[in-house]
């Protein structure tokens, strides 16, 4: 005798006293993930267009005056040394030497389309960050208000060290990710850069360069960016 409306999946499942479960659509799943990722990615947005505006409206927060005191106040032995060097990938010219060398190794290691993502990623980042800053036209800390503990120029807000660490490094922390084989050099090479990226806020607010908005503001523009750049990847690797 036939029994209507059940197939033979649910059959087996009632027969192995399971209860039935209705298979979810591929194609469903696939647009269910699209529109969280949608989702957070609109917020952060969102959040950063949000902080982008009242930091061209104010100088600084008294949440940014209180946490920079505080991080300014850790004197841990070889804490100031540390944020010292955390930096120094940012400074200057490094990053350009950084990833036209990291570009070079990547074509030598026939990872080319890797190579020109980095390459033109970090790039337009940095142009990116440049008019970020220039529409925020934030001043940078006082030395009357905070320890500063050097020579900046251009406006605060975002972070450019920030922007760029998150954007490159996190692109190797991606691509480290898909390619290294889980192990030893893995887990060291990633643990590496998720310390340079983490690290690398607290260092330019110890040092005075930025404000901890600043800060936070290129941690939200420079992981939207960095999404973007793994998109495009991935789409052009497909």
């Amino acid at each position: 005798m036939q029994i209507p409306d059940e197939t033979p999946a649910t059959v087996v499942a009632q027969n192995e006293g399971q209860v039935p479960v209705a298979a979810a659509s591929p194609r469903r799943l696939t647009r269910f993930r699209i529109r969280r990722i949608e989702a957070v990615f609109a917020a952060t947005l969102l959040i950063y267009a949000v902080l982008a505006v009242l930091a061209h409206r104010y100088a600084y927060f008294t949440w940014d005056l209180e946490l920079a005191t505080w991080i300014q106040s850790i004197s841990l032995p070889g804490f100031h040394t540390l944020m010292k060097w955390i930096s120094l990938a940012g400074n200057g010219a490094t990053p350009f030497i950084l990833v036209l060398l990291t570009a070079m190794v990547m074509v030598v290691a026939r990872l080319r389309l890797e190579a020109v993502i980095c390459s033109i990623g970090a790039a337009l980042g940095s142009i990116l960050d440049t008019l970020l800053k220039e529409i925020s036209d934030r001043p940078r800390p006082a030395s009357s208000l905070v320890q500063v503990l050097g020579r900046y120029t251009n406006e605060s807000f975002p972070s450019g060290h920030v922007f760029f660490y998150v954007e490159f490094f996190g692109f190797l922390l991606f691509l480290s990710l898909v390619y290294l084989r889980p192990g030893l050099r893995r887990t060291v090479v990633l643990t590496i850069l998720i310390l340079l990226i983490a690290l690398v806020g607290v260092s330019r607010v110890y040092l005075g360069a930025h404000w901890p908005s600043d800060v936070a503001g290129a941690y939200l523009g420079g992981g939207i960016w960095l999404w973007l750049m793994i998109a495009v990847y991935r789409r052009l690797r497909t």
